[in-house]
């Protein structure tokens, strides 16, 4: 069979024996929905959910960064804008603000792209606090004791509007929703602590922190606990989108923060969410694209997914096209100098963790276990100096292959999980 899997603009073509391959995970199949369609739904979503008297008060927009172009900012986020002036909202009363999480900032080509030329022209963009201890407020603490420190133009909000999309996430076990306030909103501080929850004290990965894991997983609770405080004298609306086995936007949805999370995280699960009868001896993975693969380091939540159907000491082939290189310096740096003792860096993390070397940590504990090769744009030395295999020609790749196995062209987007009834 031929199959080709996405990398950056461009593509890689397989050619595999049928006899070599169990199945081509996509998801169920679930349709798009056309972008007409869920505009109506976001317009018709505002209108019902807008608290009384909102003509009056300040709005913060909360949407996602450029790691989350798939979810279509720039169509979406206008039509929320829109619907807001249609209730007879003022411009000067609304702030769209980006939820960077500890990501980079956005300038001012990305606002254009994350929120379309009519916010671009018309609405005041920011980016969030991150570091900036100047536009920080310290809000509480949770009931896991981490301080709440909150970008300023969001505390002075009256009503918060979040729009961006589900996913399943290796540490949250689910993105989106309240995810968009702590990590999103929330300062450096407050995301370290949160996300320090991940690691045990005796530096082993905590076992309930994993994908579509919500009860019992700690970073969870406190996502939770951190969105009602920050919201206890707001009121909120979830724009909620979520994609297909393809990256296709199937389900959009309107109403309030956590139970349109959980009801997106329930669709999300019911398409993405696919049982196989065995482990494969190897997986053919693509991360998506150009809308997820631009980062190595945003990349990996590709073979977070994948693992968990190969084989101890299996074969991935991770296609990601990493145009924009690492994609965190930190993550990078830990890769490379610790990549054979990741025991050390377990119990650094439990003095001070950081969520870079955080994923280096676990995607360091899948490089032992599995032959993970990486097919980028990253140079040959690049790639194996962060631990990864190489390979000059992907046929002879495939020629060597041993047993049968699966592939997965949209592999952030899927996540398998071995069927044990």
């Amino acid at each position: 069979m031929k199959v080709k899997l996405e990398k950056g603009l461009s593509s890689v073509d397989i050619d595999i024996p049928d006899d070599k391959v169990f199945d081509i995970l996509i998801g169920k199949d679930v349709p798009g929905t056309g972008h007409d369609q869920i505009k109506e739904i976001i317009l018709n979503g505002i209108k019902t959910h807008a608290p009384k008297g909102i003509i009056h008060k300040k709005i913060a927009v909360i949407i996602p960064d450029n790691t989350r172009l798939w979810a279509r900012g720039d169509i979406f986020v206008p039509q929320i804008v829109k619907s807001l002036l249609a209730l007879g909202c003022s411009k000067d009363n609304i702030k769209i603000i980006i939820a960077l999480g500890t990501h980079d900032d956005m300038d001012k080509d990305q606002f254009l792209k994350l929120a379309g030329t009519f916010c671009f022209q018309n609405i005041e963009i920011l980016n969030s606090a991150n570091k900036n201890t100047t536009r920080l407020v310290h809000i509480g603490e949770t009931c896991k004791k981490t301080p709440l420190y909150i970008t300023k133009e969001a505390v002075e909000a009256d009503h918060i509007i979040i729009f961006g999309g589900i996913l399943h996430h290796m540490a949250a076990g689910f993105g989106g929703g309240r995810k968009y306030i702590l990590p999103g909103i929330a300062g450096y501080d407050s995301i370290q602590k949160n996300h320090s929850l991940a690691i045990r004290k005796d530096g082993s990965a905590h076992p309930m922190v994993r994908q579509a894991k919500l009860w019992g997983n700690p970073i969870n609770e406190d996502l939770n606990d951190a969105a009602d405080l920050f919201l206890k004298d707001k009121t909120c609306t979830y724009a909620a989108i979520a994609a297909n086995g393809t990256g296709d936007i199937f389900h959009a949805d309107v109403g309030p923060l956590h139970q349109t999370f959980m009801n997106g995280c329930k669709k999300l699960d019911q398409a993405c969410c696919i049982k196989v009868p065995q482990k494969g001896d190897f997986a053919l993975i693509s991360a998506g694209g150009h809308r997820a693969d631009g980062q190595l380091y945003q990349s990996t939540k590709a073979i977070f997914n994948a693992v968990n159907i190969v084989k101890k000491g299996g074969d991935i082939l991770f296609v990601a096209g990493c145009s924009q290189g690492v994609g965190n310096e930190i993550f990078s740096s830990v890769l490379t100098s610790f990549k054979d003792n990741s025991e050390k860096l377990g119990k650094e993390l439990v003095v001070n963790f950081n969520m870079p070397s955080y994923v280096a940590f676990r995607v360091m504990d899948i490089l032992k276990r599995f032959n993970v090769t990486l097919v980028s744009d990253l140079s040959e030395s690049r790639t194996r100096g962060l631990g990864f295999n190489f390979t000059q020609t992907i046929d002879n790749y495939i020629q060597n292959l041993k047993g049968k196995g699966y592939i997965i062209p949209f592999a952030e987007n899927i996540l398998p999980v071995l069927d044990l009834s």
